[in-house]
């Protein structure tokens, strides 16, 4: 389960919206506590996708509207702040211009690079028309072979 408050929802909406008509990325930093892991921070960065991958013939190698890179040192950076904080990398979290919460394939094979384990959430904000929407979380399974909902809570008061 993860817990994110209503002010880190906020944050990576209003970083989603700022970004749009392309992706944003970043990464949550925060606590793992027995089965939840509870977010305290986000840590937005740049998406640095310069077409180092293509799916399909047809793709536009450079588009930012349908993919993300999170460069390694983007994520040490952040590893660094977290751990200054006592805090770990819980997960990360993208957008999806004009696109439901749903993990694409793009974000499956992207993520299997990417590694962090069944424990590791991967969020996805999705944008309609530049105003973020829903929200929703997602565990990868079975080796990186498929994703599955993870429920996400807010915090007890």
């Amino acid at each position: 389960m993860l817990v994110l408050s209503e002010q880190i929802k906020h944050d990576i909406a209003t970083h989603a919206e700022s970004t749009y008509p392309n992706e944003c990325v970043g990464l949550l930093l925060g606590l793992i506590d027995g089965d939840s892991k509870v977010a305290v921070a986000v840590h937005p960065v740049e998406n640095r996708w310069q077409g180092q991958v293509t799916l399909a013939d047809t793709d536009d190698a450079t588009s930012q509207r349908d993919r993300f890179y999170l460069d390694p040192r983007d994520y040490l950076a952040a590893d660094r702040a977290a751990r200054n904080q006592s805090l770990d990398i819980i997960g990360c979290y993208h957008s999806h211009p004009d696109h439901p919460a749903v993990p694409s394939e793009r974000d499956r094979i992207g993520s299997q690079s990417a590694g962090g384990g069944i424990s590791f959430s991967f969020v996805i904000q999705s944008v309609q028309a530049g105003q973020a929407t829903e929200i929703a979380s997602w565990l990868l399974m079975d080796n990186g072979q498929r994703f599955v909902a993870e429920p996400i809570t807010e915090p007890e008061t």
